[in-house]
């Protein structure tokens, strides 16, 4: 889908990407994250075809992002961070405008300006001038403006910035639906958290280099991990747990036990029958799941490490 070769890049005489090489997964959602200043927006600007590497190259379709320009934008959308609207025209109006610029035909013009309003929930908002908009709405309609063509890759750069709660929240379900139609996403943000809810791998990026790029939320599938909740624990609670069948790992805090066995619904099942019989009374279970956050630190501290 999308191929990137020792892409090195310099404003002036500062080398700001340093040998990058990339590969995202055709449908994924890949969350691009770094502190402020190591390339997040420069990268997503040569992703796009709008800046020209210093050495190296981008593939998209296996084909160099340069070589047709034309062809290649009609792959792709891409979402600044600061970007304008024309506050004057009306929703329908605007979107009609970004389909005739992005070439969707005359004969598809209706149907691709009802159905990504019908996607960006904005279907109520047709004949409202942009300008009365909420911020989030505004948002979508930033997005749809990109998306309208119905491109195979997104970049969307802070695309929840200045977003309330609410908002937010509209955001994500949008980008999970696009995913569910096949788009490959990028995103760039320091909400990790939020992220968290939609990514299906994180790219993590300092000083210019990617330190980290993996799939996030892939448990371990020989075991699983659950938190598990007692009433009023006897003393013995956890000697208890240790000595269940199947159970390869378990510790307390508290009266939450964290306990490890190997990873199937029919072991999950049967340790909470074994709970029950050992005399325990079971207050809630949950699977405990990785976040974004602990990968992203985890991925740090590997770092670190490594150059000690």
């Amino acid at each position: 889908m999308i191929q990137v070769h020792q892409l090195n890049f310099y404003y002036g005489r500062q080398h700001v990407l340093h040998d990058i090489d990339l590969h995202l997964t055709r449908g994924s959602i890949t969350g691009l994250i770094g502190p402020n200043g190591v390339g997040k927006s420069t990268l997503m600007r040569c992703l796009a075809g709008l800046e020209v590497p210093s050495d190296g190259e981008v593939l998209l379709n296996g084909r160099p992002i340069l070589e047709d320009p034309r062809a290649s934008f009609a792959q792709l959308g891409y979402l600044p961070d600061i970007f304008g609207l024309s506050d004057d025209l009306t929703v329908i109006q605007y979107m009609t405008y970004a389909a005739k610029a992005r070439g969707v035909p005359d004969n598809e013009l209706e149907s691709a300006v009802v159905d990504t309003v019908q996607l960006l929930g904005l279907e109520h908002k047709l004949y409202d001038h942009i300008k009365s908009l909420s911020r989030g709405q505004k948002q979508r309609v930033g997005i749809g403006q990109v998306i309208i063509h119905r491109p195979q890759f997104l970049l969307l750069d802070e695309p929840a910035s200045g977003l309330d709660p609410e908002a937010r929240y509209e955001l994500s379900q949008l980008l999970l639906r696009l995913k569910s139609e096949g788009m490959t996403i990028l995103v760039s943000s320091h909400i990790l958290s939020e992220l968290d809810e939609y990514c299906t791998h994180m790219l993590v990026m300092q000083r210019g280099r990617i330190k980290a790029h993996q799939a996030i939320h892939t448990e371990n599938q020989n075991e699983q991990t659950l938190k598990i909740h007692l009433l009023q624990p006897p003393q013995d609670a956890l000697a208890r747990l240790r000595s269940l069948p199947n159970v390869q790992a378990a510790s307390q805090q508290g009266d939450v036990f964290t306990v490890t066995l190997p990873h199937s619904d029919e072991m999950r099942a049967a340790l909470l029958s074994d709970i029950v019989r050992a005399g325990l009374t079971l207050s809630s279970v949950s699977v405990v799941r990785t976040t974004l956050l602990e990968n992203y630190q985890n991925s740090l501290n590997i770092h670190r490490e490594n150059a000690q």
